[in-house]
């Protein structure tokens, strides 16, 4: 079929932000039968928004199903594990909808030899997501408990570890957990600049101004290049937060680069990225700000003026917002727990 010729131009179109042609080469994509040259876990790649990778997915799955001497499930089971966490990022899947996912991604993944490390490591991820830190600790411990095999990577594992810790007021721990990864013992693509990130955040705000300005050193060094990374939003408003404390210009450069980010999206980033903004703007001490943002940022303005005030209660009511979503799916207030204590802090 044509399936695979439509993507390939598909992915030519995003490498030019092309954006609309995009799309039409990968709707043509989709409606074309899968054949022995498709790669459908790669096709998933093209798509930003997690509704768009779940929706996908799911037909990944029927086409597993009907054409198992075409496809390995072994092949698809790592995005599979994606495809859970972006389970977690929509708000309107149900939480019985998860417990449904992640069932099935246990029993693939143990039906093919692998250990239930990563079932457990994406619930962890979910509880602590959800600020119910013992649950979260109890499936850590489970997941630690279990064999490291090929679905594991270690350094996300130990960048999930950082943020139990650090939220949960633990910065020693949390640091000296993290030597692996500050001095590249374990690497990942973008792990290890996470951990530089959030580090030099949480180091500031635990009085260790040495090590967060060494933090912020190394993550200004691995952020060359990746100007036009958009995925990094998730972790560059606490790095946005660490340089208004300490030099604001810089981190209005970072913030003017995200905000654009921002309003394109999924929903989980848009949700932290507003809980990090509402936590930075609270360092800045002038009332106004001079920002080159987009047009079609909400209160954009031709002067570039913007009141300091304006722009945290444009972030929080968006936060809000998204917390609310998320608390009325997980069925509890861990979402809005983590915006109100940025706002009493």
């Amino acid at each position: 079929s044509l399936r695979s010729y439509y993507h390939r131009w598909s992915v030519e179109c995003v490498w030019m932000r092309q954006y609309d042609k995009a799309k039409e080469y990968i709707d043509k994509m989709l409606n074309e039968k899968i054949d022995g040259q498709s790669c459908e876990a790669c096709e998933l790649n093209l798509l930003s928004q997690a509704e768009e990778e779940i929706a996908v997915f799911s037909r990944i799955l029927d086409d597993y199903e009907n054409n198992k001497d075409l496809i390995s499930e072994n092949d698809i089971l790592w995005k599979y594990k994606w495809i859970c966490g972006a389970a977690f990022d929509v708000p309107e899947v149900s939480q019985s909808q998860i417990d449904a996912i992640l069932e099935d991604f246990k029993i693939r993944t143990l039906r093919n030899g692998y250990s239930a490390r990563a079932y457990y490591h994406l619930l962890f991820l979910h509880y602590n997501r959800m600020r119910q830190y013992d649950l979260a600790k109890e499936y850590a411990d489970k997941m630690l408990s279990e064999k490291l095999d090929d679905m594991m990577c270690e350094a996300c594992e130990l960048n999930l570890l950082l943020d139990y810790y650090l939220e949960t007021g633990q910065f020693d721990e949390a640091y000296s957990r993290a030597q692996p990864l500050i001095n590249k013992q374990v690497t990942c693509y973008e792990a290890n600049l996470r951990a530089y990130l959030k580090l030099s955040y949480y180091a500031q705000k635990a009085g260790k101004p040495e090590v967060a300005a060494d933090m912020c050193a190394r993550a200004e060094e691995a952020l060359q290049g990746r100007e036009k990374d958009e995925y990094l939003l998730l972790y560059l408003g606490l790095f946005i937060a660490y340089n208004i404390m300490t030099k604001p210009e810089r981190g209005w450069e970072y913030a003017e680069r995200c905000i654009g980010w921002s309003l394109r999206t999924n929903t989980l980033k848009k949700y932290r990225f507003s809980c990090d903004m509402v936590e930075a703007l609270k360092y800045e001490t002038r009332p106004e700000v001079s920002l080159s943002l987009p047009e079609e940022f909400p209160l954009y303005r031709p002067d570039g003026i913007y009141q300091v005030s304006e722009l945290r209660n444009y972030f929080y009511q968006q936060a809000e917002e998204l917390a609310l979503r998320y608390d009325a799916r997980n069925g509890n207030s861990g979402y809005m727990d983590r915006l109100k204590q940025l706002m009493s802090n």
